[in-house]
């Protein structure tokens, strides 16, 4: 714990003398402010205390609000107006955060946009969206210039990484040898220079320094707005992440976003003011916003942001960060279990290590707690979960017990949060067993964009007048309260019995002694209509067991049919977590059992024809490798 710090639960918090309760949503008190007034309303007398450290250049509370309304300024100098829609395409960063609460003073929309979404689909994540300014980073800039001059786009507010770095860490970037491969493309030298010097060929559009943006707001005396804000104003555009299909846009209003503070405001999250908190998940995802940024911000914490996102250097950034609390994606920890130990105290600091949206089985979490241990921290890891509509903690694990606690979600933050689980015909369903999970939260979404249909199957209002989310995942009630979010409900398959069969609860059966690190079960059609489940699986580190011996032992003691052995999993390039959507369609390489000196190596298909191959047990060694 820091030294002589403050829990956030004893803040003694000072509110705007305007400050009225506007509405009770679930218990939940929301007052009329705007998330940053919220923010500050915590931190009135933390006003010299570190708020962001960027690299060494430190802001504070104090000179956040400065900051945020010089950003304002400056976009409302560009014609910035209550109800645009300003896109932001960011990294990790101070840029991002405080141009976050600078469209909010405006009462403009905030659309967070990954890169990627604009480079595959322009038109769908600006124009669809009436979008007449972009603030990017120069290097996404070379994805999406040449689709700008054909669209509403009329200003491109341009930032560098240098931006906001100290003298001395200026160019830091530019050695990308530390890189994941695609992100050494992303950060080519060559290719943002040649993309700036041609952007006079753009017509149209007008393209500008964020800095100098920032510099006229800075010397501007413009007016903005004060006091009581709209809570019903729609404030923020977040998108699902794809996995389960297109990614759809999430809207939010002014009272969600705030409503998540308030429901946590007086309780004690274990969080210290002062706290390092290392924010590695982008604000264009809605828990890079709310649980990364906004929560740790309103607990008087000091964000610590990274902005490059990579699992590979994700262990040494936490060390290096100095930081005593982190929200990473699970494959992110699971990628620093294969990194090994860094040093007996380099985690030392470190009391708060989360994950969220992605389930682990026990022993994945066993691995990730024996790491941590071995590097210091003694604290165990949580996951934590729920899903982003529903405003994303759904389930928080503050109040787990530290001893016993393995793989499970979290407990839902009562009274604020509510859960129920239900059978596949709307029955209860008891606790031990799997159902489908509903959730009502004061922080949940409104609607899903110029979408009635998608928003009518996704929310309803239930016989007790409780709006109620589909969450679409399974899960499960353990006795102490707390749930099991196993999987999604279309993780799963109808057997030749009429049953279904979720595939999780294969992963969850996981020997943690067997030298499997992480596995993924999958289901392929094959001919007549049938199935078969194969485990695609990455190995521990110094695993020395044959892999063709072990792919008889692995089908026999797990019921699957064959196994695809990987060196890592592949990430998403929006979310950083596994593509499930790869492994999906990833039919080539599986081996299955033949006989006792035999494999075969089977070839699955889109439309379920499946072609085997007998090969002996010393070739299928070399081949597997």
């Amino acid at each position: 714990m820091i030294e002589s710090a403050i829990n956030s639960k004893d803040i003694k918090r000072v509110l705007p003398s305007w400050a009225r309760v506007d509405r009770v949503v679930n218990n939940t008190a929301i007052y009329n402010m705007d998330i940053f007034e919220n923010i500050m309303s915590f931190n009135q007398y933390n006003l010299d205390g570190p708020a962001v450290d960027y690299f060494g250049t430190v802001i504070t509370y104090g000179e956040m609000v400065q900051l945020r309304d010089a950003y304002a300024r400056g976009l409302k100098m560009l014609g910035v107006e209550e109800g645009d829609v300003v896109t932001l395409c960011l990294p990790v960063g101070i840029e991002n955060l405080m141009l976050l609460f600078a469209c909010n003073k405006l009462g403009a929309i905030s659309n967070n946009v990954n890169f990627l979404f604009l480079k595959h689909d322009f038109a769908r994540y600006t124009r669809d969206k009436k979008s007449k300014i972009i603030v990017t980073l120069d290097a996404y800039l070379p994805y999406f210039v040449e689709h700008l001059e054909h669209s509403h786009v009329k200003k491109v507010l341009i930032m560098n990484m240098d931006d906001f770095l100290p003298d001395e860490k200026k160019g830091m970037f530019l050695d990308t040898s530390k890189m994941p491969k695609k992100m050494r493309k992303v950060f080519d030298i060559k290719q943002i220079t040649e993309c700036m010097m041609n952007l006079d060929k753009v017509r149209g559009v007008d393209f500008i320094r964020l800095h100098d943006i920032l510099n006229a707001g800075l010397h501007s005396v413009i007016g903005l707005p004060k006091g009581p804000v709209d809570m019903n104003r729609d404030i923020s555009y977040y998108y699902t992440s794809g996995t389960t299909g297109d990614p759809k846009c999430v809207v939010y209003k002014e009272h969600s976003v705030n409503a998540y503070l308030e429901m946590h405001a007086g309780l004690d999250t274990k969080d210290y003011v002062g706290q390092r908190c290392l924010q590695v998940i982008p604000l264009t995802h809605m828990t890079g916003e709310r649980v990364c940024a906004y929560q740790p911000l309103a607990r008087g914490g000091c964000l610590v942001p990274y902005p490059i996102y990579n699992k590979d250097s994700f262990a040494h950034d936490l060390v290096e960060s100095k930081a005593e609390y982190v929200v990473a994606a699970a494959s992110f920890y699971l990628a620093a279990v294969k990194q090994g130990v860094i040093g007996p105290e380099a985690l030392s600091r470190l009391r708060r290590p989360g994950s969220g949206g992605e389930p682990m089985t026990k022993s994945g979490v066993r691995q990730v707690d024996e790491w941590l241990r071995a590097n210091g921290c003694n604290v165990r890891y949580s996951l934590g979960g729920g899903a982003s509509e529903e405003g994303g903690a759904t389930l928080v694990t503050y109040f787990m017990n530290e001893e016993t606690k393995t793989n499970e979600t979290g407990m839902p933050l009562k009274p604020f949060i509510k859960l129920k689980l239900e059978d596949e015909n709307g029955n209860p369903v008891p606790q031990g067993q799997k159902g489908f999970l509903f959730a009502s939260s004061p922080a949940a979404a409104d609607r899903y964009l110029d979408d009635e249909e998608a928003t009518a199957a996704r929310w309803y209002i239930g016989e007790d007048g409780i709006r109620w989310g589909v969450t679409g995942d399974i899960a499960v009630e353990n006795p102490d309260g707390s749930y099991n979010i196993l999987g999604r409900a279309s993780d799963s398959y109808i057997n030749e019995n009429g049953e279904r069969i979720f595939l999780f609860d294969t992963e969850y059966a996981l020997d943690p002694e067997d030298p499997i690190n992480q596995w993924e079960i999958t289901a392929f059609k094959v001919e007549d209509g049938m199935h078969e489940v194969v485990a695609q699986i990455v190995l521990k580190n110094g695993c020395d067991r044959d892999k063709a011996e072990l792919v008889s032992y692995i089908c026999k003691k797990y019921g699957v049919h064959a196994v695809k052995y990987y060196d890592e999993f592949e990430l998403g390039e929006v979310t950083g977590k596994r593509d499930y959507l790869l492994l999906l369609q990833d039919y080539e390489g599986y081996y299955s059992p033949c006989d006792d000196t035999h494999l075969y190596k089977v070839t699955y298909s889109e439309d379920g024809t499946t072609s085997r191959k007998k090969i002996s047990n010393e070739e299928a060694s070399r081949q597997i490798g």
